[in-house]
């Protein structure tokens, strides 16, 4: 029929051959579309849809993970104003944390995006029976009740916990302060988190030969009413998952420097902040990992088939408060160390 097409010159207009019949090109070119329309359709559904996320951070002052969030998810393509919309809910009283809930299951949004167990157990509650997922970022999330394992979770709900490095954020204590037994604590039950995370610490410090005093607080005052009042054999201040004493982390550094002793933790309050080291998430991390999952439930995967992700720890080291700390880190924990402050 077409002598010519062996040597690549298929309906060459240059070519004096008679073009293909008509129903033979009708047929290749139906081919040609059956074969490129599932990736055609597919780049016009993920750039054309226009995506509305429920965000709930009830501590907005805090870096936290939930600006990471934000900060990571146009690296998704996920622009604000574009092609996504965020209803945000930015207060701590649960009352009305709820009510921007239910809103937002009104609106039937794409996702909730919850910076808090409260927050997130009131979005698993209201989202039951809906399809809307909701994301989280807590301490523990089994502890906290909303999961059951890590793999065995409710189908719209998945996240990222941040617990996990205390037992070797001590062991690091114990090398930048070889004499340091004597651990002092400041707790206030603000989130479920400080209580899971002092759980925690109680049980590592156990297991590690470390003497915890704590000291429960509930206001500002408390916290100033005690910063004096520790005992004067403290090695060191752990710094819990607990947002009053985090909030305040300024004034506590400065009584363990009058001291000359480290401040240091395995949670949200970091190097950063002025302790001497943590082995702790780092925030933009944390959020990152977090649009990187809502990529992925946005783009169609059910959060039930995601695995809840432990958070990535690094070591932090602010060389600048060891030093008024009266410490000298060793050489080879600075070689392993992630960030370092000089």
């Amino acid at each position: 029929m077409c002598e010519n097409c062996g040597n690549g010159d298929f309906m060459n207009p240059t070519n004096n051959d008679k073009p293909l019949p008509l129903f033979i090109m009708i047929a290749s070119t139906a081919i040609v579309i059956m074969v490129l329309s599932p990736f055609l359709l597919h780049k016009v559904g993920s750039g054309g849809k226009k995506y509305v996320v429920g965000y709930v951070d009830p501590h907005p002052e805090e870096k936290e993970g939930a600006p990471g969030f934000l900060q990571n998810m146009p690296k998704h393509g996920y622009i604000e104003g574009k092609n996504v919309t965020y209803i945000r809910s930015e207060n701590s009283d649960p009352g009305r944390i709820e009510n921007a809930v239910k809103d937002m299951v009104a609106r039937r949004v794409d996702l909730i995006f919850a910076m808090s167990p409260t927050a997130a157990m009131i979005a698993k509650k209201h989202t039951q029976g809906t399809k809307i997922p909701v994301l989280f970022i807590t301490y523990d999330a089994v502890g906290a009740g909303l999961v059951k394992s890590l793999i065995d979770h409710e189908s719209n709900i998945t996240g990222i916990q941040q617990q996990g490095s205390t037992p070797k954020a001590l062991e690091w204590l114990s090398v930048i302060s070889p004499g340091a037994r004597r651990i002092f604590t400041f707790v206030s039950f603000d989130t479920v988190s400080a209580g899971q995370s002092l759980a925690k610490l109680k049980q590592s410090c156990e297991q590690a030969g470390f003497r915890l005093t704590i000291a429960e607080i509930k206001t500002v005052e408390d916290l100033r009413l005690s910063l004096p009042s520790m005992p004067k054999d403290t090695d060191a201040v752990f710094m819990l998952h607990s947002w009053l004493p985090g909030s305040h982390v300024d004034e506590i550094i400065k009584e363990t420097n009058k001291r000359r002793i480290p401040a240091v933790s395995a949670g949200h309050v970091d190097y950063e902040h002025g302790l001497v080291m943590s082995y702790a998430p780092a925030d933009d991390a944390v959020g990152a990992q977090a649009a990187r999952m809502a990529h992925k439930i946005l783009q169609g995967t059910s959060a039930g088939h995601i695995p809840v992700e432990n958070a990535d720890v690094f070591l932090g080291i602010n060389l600048r408060t060891a030093e008024r700390a009266g410490l000298n880190i060793p050489k080879n924990v600075l070689s392993q160390a992630d960030y370092i402050i000089r």
